[in-house]
């Protein structure tokens, strides 16, 4: 039996969880509400061998992530799930792509602009050093590994200590011929026992039995492959149905979500979204400007040109208006043609200037679903506050100005 037999499983196992989760993902608002849903998810395929779903729902995250350790997280994880892949591999162009792109996710997540979290930079150190070892660079892997271990060691982190020593011994024996490796590969071994990490440990195996057949312990060695080819059954033996489960579960979990918060047409956050968030934000006490948008004369288009049109409509507005906002900004859909627009962290000056883009883009659009000589414009009403207990006031404060601005003949914004 080939090692390529082993992982062909999983293509079509991929292709199949990503046609039934992707639905739910979208479902799901583009906002940083959504990513404990999709980055659960993400972890879940990672641990039961689903890694091209994996790889997809962790740059889905990184869309989603709020701040700096989210960021750093995620793009660890991402590495993590960059090794797998690579290891699992059998295609070389595709392998190498794997490892260079798990190498650029390693490096965002050690940005020493970015997070502190002692695990996300254990995972990243760790894995890179097999990523390094892996295309030859010898001596960055050591180095990553030799940083690592020691920090892995301290925070009982034993799983990135066992990765760590896996590119240590890859990178001694083909940087150095470094026989006394097979110190090393019995540790790891030892304390691998565990982890679920036997799709790791092939390059280690293969190591084994090279160094094994130099010193010419060809028993030994023969031994050694034997072992490597019993792990290899057993690992074709766990690609079967049980490995659905806990996906299954986390599945669930973020449909359950996606049926919650999510307005249908749009995609968006809806009311209930933003009732649960927007006191979260202000709680921060810095500014935060809530913004009510509707669109003037919207009813008229519905009536002329059809409900699918009037839903076209505000299916571009939802993404016009999703573009525009900043990470950590969010837009909701409230009902019918209104939107909520949070901007964080925004003076009213520099809230009307977002505002102001966003009335001349809706002016001057033309829309896919109506004629082009048909132009729709907006009415906004704005306030600046913060406060978690004063959501309420200033929601209630940005639809009084909204009346306003329609009142006064719309396509303007009015401030409270």
């Amino acid at each position: 039996m080939s090692e390529d037999s082993a992982v062909h499983v999983t293509p079509l196992s991929d292709a199949h969880l990503l046609a039934e989760v992707m639905p739910a993902v979208e479902q799901l608002p583009l906002d940083p509400s959504a990513f404990p849903y999709i980055y659960d998810l993400a972890v879940t395929c990672e641990q039961c061998g689903f890694l091209e779903s994996s790889l997809v729902l962790y740059d889905r995250c990184l869309r989603l992530s709020l701040n700096d350790d989210d960021l750093q997280t995620t793009y660890a994880n991402l590495t993590s799930a960059y090794h797998a892949a690579a290891a699992a591999e059998p295609d070389p162009a595709k392998r190498d792509r794997h490892l260079h792109d798990g190498l650029y996710a390693a490096t965002a997540a050690l940005d020493p602009e970015g997070g502190r979290q002692v695990r996300a930079m254990c995972v990243a150190l760790a894995h890179r050093s097999v990523l390094f070892a892996e295309i030859g660079h010898h001596s960055s892997a050591l180095a990553d590994a030799h940083r690592v271990r020691p920090l892995a060691l301290e925070h009982g982190l034993l799983r990135e200590q066992v990765v760590a020593a896996i590119g240590e011994v890859i990178a001694r024996w083909h940087g150095e011929l470094d026989t006394s490796v097979l110190v090393l590969i019995d540790e790891i071994h030892a304390l691998a026992d565990d982890l679920n990490i036997d799709h790791l440990l092939r390059p280690v195996n293969q190591v084994e039995v090279d160094v094994l057949w130099s010193m010419g312990r060809y028993d030994e060695a023969r031994a050694a492959l034997e072992r490597e080819t019993e792990r290899l059954y057993a690992r074709l033996h766990r690609h079967t149905a049980d490995r659905w489960e806990p996906v299954r579960a986390s599945v669930d979990r973020l449909r359950q979500a996606s049926d919650v918060e999510a307005d249908p047409l749009t995609g968006l956050p809806n009311r209930r979204f933003l009732g649960r968030w927007l006191p979260e934000v202000l709680a921060d006490d810095v500014p935060v400007c809530i913004a009510a948008l509707d669109l003037d004369g919207f009813a008229f288009v519905n009536q002329g040109f059809g409900c699918d049109a009037g839903d076209g409509v505000l299916q571009e507005v939802a993404a016009l208006l999703e573009r525009v906002c900043r990470r950590g900004d969010s837009v909701t859909r409230v009902g019918g043609d209104e939107f909520v627009m949070v901007l964080r962290d925004a003076s009213p000056g520099d809230a009307r200037v977002v505002l102001e883009r966003v009335r001349q883009l809706i002016a001057a659009r033309s829309w896919s679903s109506l004629p082009a000589e048909v132009h729709i414009h907006a009415s906004i009403g704005a306030t600046v506050g913060s406060g978690a207990a004063n959501a309420n006031v200033l929601q209630a404060m940005a639809r009084d100005a909204l009346r306003h601005a329609k009142a006064s003949g719309g396509d303007q914004i009015n401030f409270r």
